[in-house]
């Protein structure tokens, strides 16, 4: 992990304060549910010693790790349980009496690991105390270090029964499932790691290991906490033997909706998915057929694209799905849905429906997924998978396999490929709405020698030669876009074009480490500066709390090269104000003077009008730019997970004299995606 001499908003050694946040957000608080919700009152001696113990542990784990030549390896373990409590006190996150003591039995237990990390154990020695070996299935915590912002993320793992020190040693390697946990809006930290720290969960099965991802808290697994699943599981596999084969990805309501959109958007990765209610889509969860709270633009509608789980079912041909419901259950609408498409299109899938349940999961039914998974995890994957059927709307998810869509006519309409391997040497394939493919054939082999590959792609054939110093083929593909005709390329990928992890939307940029860029100068216009410091501390502010994470903060004259090279760089101001803009504005699709906000060939009011957008980093074009926004869903979607969705595009205009409504920052006046080139797509902006 790289890092950083920023000016963080978070210290070393806390001292207690309670973070009452500015005027704003409170006047949005009124007509929105705060997330997570206000805590209770701390006794004032109970706040007074838990302000002390997190400050006097702070210090020794700080003396510790500059004592360590491997602190990596063991401070997170311990900073986890730390930044639980400190987080609770500062934010007013304490919501039962108990609470208090269950903050001290994780203090108790950062001492303890501090100490033992001290004597030299690491990774499950540290987290288990000696317990290995246990008869019943052992639940541990611990926490890994985010990539998105050096906050320490924890997470749940249960261990099998009769697992030792022995077996991990050993070349054997274990079935993992990914349980994701249900909504609760006050089971922040405190509550998060008593209650894995202390239950197995709703499955354990033998001889499996069960990752417990806190996912960011309560997001749904989306965005910061679609990351955090992912970095958990690599963490986690670093520590065990996990067969990267056998992965199941698993929850129930608020973890089924989670693991219906990892299940379609990544659906190689799991050899079974299984999802317990949840939702799929947010117009009809929401009972907004017929009536939306805000208006349903062509735009916003694409948006939907990205977490709408129907459009992907084709995905699921990729996995295998066994789906749970209740039979009275209200959420047994998203799994009707999906089976009903999936039906549709001859996608073979079980749905297990608990007999008489609410929103609950019945022994029964419990027993009989078990079986089925277990079933599905004793089958050996042909190497390599055969066929895969794989449709995308987005770049962020572009592989199924050994199939990688790198190109897309546009962003936010289907990319489709079925793919087949038909011999020793042969493929065939048919392709839509899709301009660039990577064929990568490494974790095979395939195939054993190095002769040419016929592949017959949209009634074309192409020889394909593997230039590629290591074992199985590894070819890039591009559509040529005189002729249509496919071709095999030597090039990477450069310039100004979408690609993978590169592609918009706004939303996109804090999926990934990212960095917030204040200006050093005030605005031309007064209004515009009024505006541009109520975002900048609601974006930090909204980071800490809902993303339960660590606002890194810079100001513009402070960007640094290594940061430029590792980071999405959040700059607010207007492009006199924050030097990095003032030193990009000629390289950047926008154009903002004293005198007018120009986009395309349309004109905006500087005094009372600013722009957002992201766009390439033209010091980095593998990072973004991001101007004058924070994450796009605000109070209004605090009230539902399903409402959590990407509500500006890759640039839009707002007024700043407009009230913020909880929904958007300001009133949209403008807003479009960037073609694919990242330029401006003229007739979307004439035509707003």
């Amino acid at each position: 992990m790289i890092g950083f001499s920023l000016r963080w908003t978070c210290v070393v050694l806390w001292v207690g304060f309670a973070f009452a946040g500015d005027s704003r957000s409170r006047a949005v608080a009124e007509d929105f549910k705060q997330l997570p919700p206000p805590g209770i009152s701390l006794d004032a001696d109970d706040r007074a010693s838990l302000v002390d113990r997190v400050n006097a542990i702070q210090a020794k784990i700080v003396a510790a790790k500059s004592a360590s030549d491997d602190a990596d390896a063991w401070s997170p373990d311990v900073e986890v349980l730390v930044r639980s409590v400190r987080l609770a006190l500062e934010q007013n996150g304490f919501y039962k009496a108990s609470e208090v003591k269950d903050a001290g039995r994780l203090l108790d237990e950062a001492q303890r690991r501090l100490q033992s990390a001290s004597s030299g154990k690491r990774g499950l020695a540290l987290l288990a105390d000696g317990r290995l070996g246990s008869k019943e299935p052992l639940p541990v915590i611990g926490g890994f270090k985010s990539d998105i912002d050096d906050s320490v993320q924890p997470f749940g793992l249960v261990i099998p029964a009769g697992y030792t020190a022995d077996d991990a040693s050993t070349d054997s390697k274990y079935r993992m499932d990914i349980w994701l946990h249900g909504r609760g809006d006050t089971k922040t930290e405190i509550a998060f790691l008593k209650e894995r720290m202390t239950k197995v969960g709703q499955y354990s099965p033998g001889d499996t290991f069960v990752l417990h991802p806190f996912g960011r808290h309560c997001v749904a697994f989306k965005f910061a906490g679609e990351t955090d699943v992912d970095e958990a599981i690599q963490h986690v596999s670093e520590l065990l033997e996990v067969d990267s084969d056998r992965i199941a990805m698993r929850g129930f309501s608020m973890g089924g909706a989670g693991v219906w959109h990892l299940g379609v958007h990544q659906p190689s990765r799991w050899f079974a998915v299984n999802p317990g209610a949840g939702f799929v889509d947010t117009i009809v969860y929401q009972g907004w057929s017929q009536k939306m709270p805000f208006e349903l633009t062509d735009t916003r509608r694409k948006l939907l694209n990205w977490y709408d789980v129907l459009p992907w079912v084709t995905n699921l041909r990729n996995t295998e799905l066994v789906a749970y419901s209740g039979e009275v259950d209200k959420q047994r609408q998203a799994a009707e849905r999906v089976t009903q498409a999936a039906g549709q299109q001859g996608i073979p899938y079980q749905h297990i429906i608990g007999k008489g349940m609410g929103h609950k999961i019945d022994p029964p039914s419990a027993q009989k997924i078990d079986a089925i998974l277990d079933d599905l995890a004793s089958q050996q994957m042909p190497a390599p998978r055969t066929k895969i059927d794989f449709v995308t709307y987005l770049l962020r998810y572009h592989r199924s396999d050994w199939l990688s869509v790198d190109g897309l006519t546009q962003q936010f309409q289907p990319g489709h490929v079925v793919a087949e391997v038909v011999g020793d040497h042969a493929i065939e394939m048919t392709t839509s709405g899709v301009t660039r493919l990577r064929l990568d054939f490494a974790d095979s082999g395939w195939p054993a020698d190095r002769q040419a590959v016929t592949l017959d792609i949209d009634q074309q054939q192409v020889l394909l030669t593997d230039t590629s110093e290591t074992a199985g083929l590894q070819v890039d593909l591009v559509r040529d876009e005189s002729g249509g005709a496919w071709l095999q390329s030597t090039q990477a990928i450069t310039g100004l074009q979408k690609r993978p992890g590169m592609q918009g939307p706004i939303d996109d940029a804090f999926c990934q480490r990212f960095v917030f860029v204040t200006p050093s100068r005030p605005a031309t216009h007064g209004r515009v500066q009024r505006w541009i410091d109520r975002e900048t501390k609601y974006a930090i502010r909204r980071w800490e709390t809902l993303m339960r994470g660590q606002a890194n903060v810079v100001q513009d004259t402070e960007v640094t090269d290594e940061m430029i090279q590792t980071c999405n760089l959040v700059c607010f101001g207007d492009f006199t104000s924050n030097r990095l803009l003032a030193k990009l504005a000629g390289q950047l699709p926008i154009q903002w003077t004293k005198d007018g906000v120009s986009v395309g060939d349309r004109q905006f009011d500087p005094v009372s009008h600013v722009p957002v957008f992201c766009y390439p980093n033209p010091l980095n074009l593998d990072r973004y730019i991001v101007v004058n926004s924070g994450m796009t869903f605000r109070e209004f979607s605090n009230v539902s997970n399903s409402r959590q969705i990407a509500m500006l595009p890759d640039w839009a205009v707002l007024s700043v004299d407009s009230e913020d409504d909880g929904i958007f920052a300001g009133d949209v006046v403008a807003d479009g995606f960037f073609d694919e080139q990242w330029k401006i797509k003229r007739d979307e902006v004439a035509n707003d």
